[in-house]
């Protein structure tokens, strides 16, 4: 509603200008077909009038907001700890109000402690994303502090030394809070924390296994953080 307000009165404001300026100036020709009165012997002739008009005076620029920006990609770089490779990309069809998309690559070693030592033993492999909802409060476009929830899918496959690769999914949802800056002419920067629920198509035992594929493979309620950076256009 607001961008809509902006463009119709930098719409209305020149047209505006030309209907005064167009008014002016064809009140401002003479009429050709009347001719002048003759002035009787003895007259003086009245003073020519000045010609209507109207003068323009220049409002200075107010220097208004700029025009927020409308779409973000950003990546996590906090993610490659656990494996996970993505992409956020952010879409604000209205200001505050922004979708996201997060597709992923997972590639995790799974790897068992065992006496105190570990063995590489496998990996997890798969694709998902995230679907979400984020509502800001910034002006900028995707900046201020921010909170949303968002819904998780993946699919997955285990492959371990000696066993059969186990393929399964994992839905969930979770939900976020955070803030994220815009700077400059675009760079964004941002940071938060959330909770985080999956539920698996199949239960693993998780014992003993390393943090990565504990959380892939395990499931349940979880911590996470966030951690951004971008740009918005």
């Amino acid at each position: 509603m607001r961008r809509f307000a902006v463009v119709f009165i930098s719409t209305l404001f020149p047209f505006s200008l030309l209907t005064l300026a167009t008014q002016s100036a064809l009140a401002a020709e003479p009429e050709a077909e009347a001719p002048p009165a003759e002035t009787p012997p003895g007259d003086t002739p009245p003073a020519a009038a000045a010609p209507p008009g109207a003068v323009l005076v220049p409002i200075a620029d107010a220097g208004g907001e700029p025009e927020p920006k409308h779409f973000s990609i950003e990546g996590n770089p906090l993610a490659l700890i656990v494996g996970r490779y993505s992409i956020t990309g952010e879409y604000m069809p209205a200001l505050h109000h922004a979708i996201t998309l997060n597709p992923f690559y997972v590639h995790a070693p799974i790897k068992l402690t065992v006496d105190g030592a570990e063995m590489d033993i496998g990996s997890l492999n798969g694709f998902g994303a995230e679907v979400g909802y984020r509502f800001y409060t910034g002006k900028k476009g995707p900046n201020g502090f921010f909170v949303g929830p968002s819904f998780l899918f993946g699919s997955y496959t285990g492959t371990q030394t000696g066993s059969p690769d186990r393929s399964f999914t994992s839905v969930g949802g979770a939900i976020d809070i955070g803030g994220q800056a815009v700077i400059g002419g675009g760079f964004v920067i941002g940071g938060g924390f959330g909770m985080q629920w999956t539920h698996n198509s199949e239960e693993f035992n998780t014992d003993n296994l390393n943090l990565a594929s504990e959380i892939i493979a395990g499931g349940g309620t979880r911590p996470r953080f966030l951690f951004s950076l971008g740009y918005a256009f």
